[in-house]
């Protein structure tokens, strides 16, 4: 039943994503500013009621989203959407925009998708199941240790300066920091591109934020984690995530970036 499940909801992403590659492409959108002063443009809301739409009589399942959020049961299963992870991005015309969509119940997530429309990147797994970009299986390659690191930290947190350090000084082959969606770079990770990825949430996560892209990395043999290492809650989480490729990847960095950490905060 699963299967059907992913079949259904991968024809319903991808239309998902045509509407919102055609409204970049043609510039035909707007956008303003909600009170915690992050973007929204009407295609998320767009976007958000025809995946709700077609997910509702597809399945009889409930659904909820990230534009303007209707209570749900959590003690039943329920979609989890986040029509455009990233609109900053796709606002200001960059190719780093995903559509992320989970199934989750019992507060398991069941099956995760990200969708990159300008790329055409679809990231999939489902629980119990290796993850997939379209046909092939993640990884694509096998990132040894601490070989890039992708950041989307809080500037003035002293993690930006002990990443500096350790590039400085050789321990990061290669330190970039890439906006737009994060669910995106923790897929990046599992598909081999980056051994580390560094985020921030100061509030707790919704279940649109994390689930499918840290069910996409688990399933490729990565791990995401806190600054302790231990596994983040996917449905709710506040605080740094480190999604890693590997373990050696996720061991080595942390071992690294900790004492830096511990050391600046003592001064």
């Amino acid at each position: 039943m699963r299967n059907i499940y992913l079949i259904i909801a991968k024809q319903i992403v991808e239309e998902a994503g045509r509407i919102i590659k055609e409204a970049r492409e043609t510039n035909t959108f707007s956008y303003e500013f909600k009170k915690d002063d992050t973007p929204i443009s009407n295609i998320d809301q767009q976007v958000q009621d025809y995946m709700s739409k077609r997910l509702k009589d597809s399945f009889d399942i409930q659904v909820m989203g990230e534009e303007h959020c209707e209570d749900v049961d959590t003690s039943k299963p329920y979609w989890a959407i986040d029509p455009i992870d990233g609109t900053w991005a796709f606002i200001t015309h960059e190719n780093t925009s995903a559509i992320n969509l989970s199934l989750i119940e019992n507060s398991e997530v069941i099956v995760g998708i990200v969708y990159n429309p300008f790329t055409n990147e679809f990231f999939q797994t489902q629980k119990g199941e290796k993850s997939y970009i379209g046909m092939l299986t993640l990884p694509l390659r096998y990132n040894e240790s601490v070989a890039v690191v992708n950041f989307k930290p809080e500037r003035s947190h002293p993690i930006v300066r002990s990443l500096n350090q350790l590039f400085k000084e050789n321990k990061v082959k290669k330190l970039t920091s890439i906006g737009g969606s994060i669910t995106y770079s923790m897929c990046m990770v599992a598909k081999g591109a980056y051994s580390n990825y560094i985020a921030y949430f100061p509030k707790s996560a919704s279940p649109w934020d994390l689930s499918a892209a840290w069910l996409i990395i688990k399933n490729s043999g990565g791990f995401v984690t806190d600054l302790n290492g231990v596994e983040i809650n996917p449905i709710n989480h506040k605080g740094y995530i480190i999604a890693s490729a590997n373990e050696r990847a996720r061991d080595d960095f942390l071992a690294m970036i900790n004492p830096l950490l511990e050391a600046q905060t003592s001064v």
